[in-house]
């Protein structure tokens, strides 16, 4: 079996001695990144999700913070308590370690996208690291805990997409569904693949040969839709109450979002209320 395996991660021996490479330079810098303004008001959400699971229904937020999902703050907060991490800066060394692995799991997934599109293993290195050396992106990848994990989750989910169209088999559908929910649960733009993905199985089901094709695009976008679903509801804990009026007034409310802040948009501020149509 380790032959099997060593035999098929040989071809990508370039992509991987960059991973290490990178994982290697990452714990050596890892103590060189602060703390984000919100790390700790994010890690609270995560806490009283938790809290609530265990029977406090006061627990969870009542201002907008209470639509905001716990896909990535979750684990990270079992992994803190997993090990017993009581002290601000081991709890910032664990995140800020974590959310930097998941940056270079983004990489990867973007290797593998490449890969499938250009069939070419130096291209598609070539894409992984002109992903993993954008200087903004790398510092953000340890202390950023919403920006850069929802960039390299959509890197996986668009990787997800492509293999599901290929394969078309229900499984596929099915992790697909599952990545664009946790996706939609850090950031409400994954409806843009939410959308995508039923439109592109509508021209599917506009030119599929008879009643089996139709059948499958049909059964494949509602496995989509459904497990999209689920892993949203699964993963927002103010929606396990009344998920159906709550899912509601979470999308009304997250598609003209009530926080008012500063905007500079070509060379002009504006009220994040007020953004220009372009």
């Amino acid at each position: 079996m380790r032959a099997d395996v060593a035999r098929a991660l040989r071809p990508h021996w370039g992509a991987l001695l960059a991973l290490a490479l990178f994982l290697i330079a990452g714990l050596a810098f890892l103590d060189n990144y602060g703390i984000a303004l919100d790390e700790f008001h994010n890690r609270s959400l995560a806490i009283a999700a938790v809290e609530f699971f265990q029977g406090a229904p006061d627990a969870l937020p009542r201002d907008h913070n209470r639509f905001y999902g716990v896909a990535l703050e979750l684990p990270l907060l079992l992994i803190e308590r997993a090990f017993d991490l009581e002290v601000s800066r081991a709890i910032l060394l664990n995140r800020h370690l974590l959310t930097h692995l998941l940056f270079l799991i983004g990489g990867l997934f973007a290797y593998l996208l490449a890969l499938r599109l250009l069939r070419n293993r130096a291209l598609a290195v070539i894409a992984m690291l002109l992903l993993l050396l954008h200087p903004r992106l790398y510092a953000h990848s340890f202390f950023n805990p919403k920006d850069v994990p929802f960039l390299v989750l959509l890197v996986a989910a668009l990787y997800l997409t492509h293999r599901a169209f290929r394969r078309n088999t229900l499984w596929a559908f099915a992790l697909l569904g599952v990545g664009v929910g946790i996706l939609l649960n850090i950031r409400i733009m994954g409806v843009i693949l939410l959308d995508a993905i039923p439109a592109m199985r509508a021209l599917d089901l506009a030119f599929a040969r008879g009643w089996p094709e139709r059948k499958r695009a049909l059964l494949a976008t509602g496995v989509f839709a459904l497990t999209a679903a689920l892993a949203v509801f699964a993963l927002l804990p103010y929606f396990w109450a009344d998920p159906m009026s709550r899912a509601v007034e979470w999308w009304t409310t997250l598609s003209d979002h009530p926080v008012n802040l500063p905007q500079l948009f070509r060379g002009t501020l504006y009220r994040s209320v007020d953004l220009p149509a372009d």
